[in-house]
């Protein structure tokens, strides 16, 4: 479909749709314009989000950092005090409190507090 065309059936310039076509060309342009191109081509916008991973990967992922972010203030202090946590015990720790961190549901908090006990 020409510009011009296109122009017509938007009900703008010519001079308006080349820019509507260097803004998408350069990320410029919003979703609810690209839905009103889309409608006047005859179609229909879909707009999608595709993860590069599975969700659980994420989840897992997101929360071994809360953990290891939560936990590595105690594993610090510990060290400083020639306390030092095998390196191997400190990973059974982090996966053992990025567990808890799924089941209450803190993946995604920006909550710094530290570990709660365990019930």
């Amino acid at each position: 479909m020409s510009q011009a065309v296109l122009a017509e059936r938007l009900a703008v310039s010519p001079a308006a749709v080349a820019k509507l076509e260097a803004a998408e060309l350069h990320g410029g342009i919003t979703i609810a314009k690209l839905a009103e191109v889309a409608a006047a081509l005859d179609c229909r916008l879909v707009y999608t989000l595709v993860p590069e991973r599975s969700l659980q990967d994420t989840v897992r992922d997101q929360a071994r950092r809360r953990a290891q972010q939560l936990l590595g203030y105690a594993a610090r202090t510990m060290a400083l005090e020639a306390q030092e946590v095998d390196p191997d015990r400190q990973d059974e720790a982090v996966d053992r409190y990025a567990d808890q961190i799924v089941r209450r549901g803190e993946v995604w908090r920006a909550r710094r507090r530290g570990p709660r006990a365990s019930p």
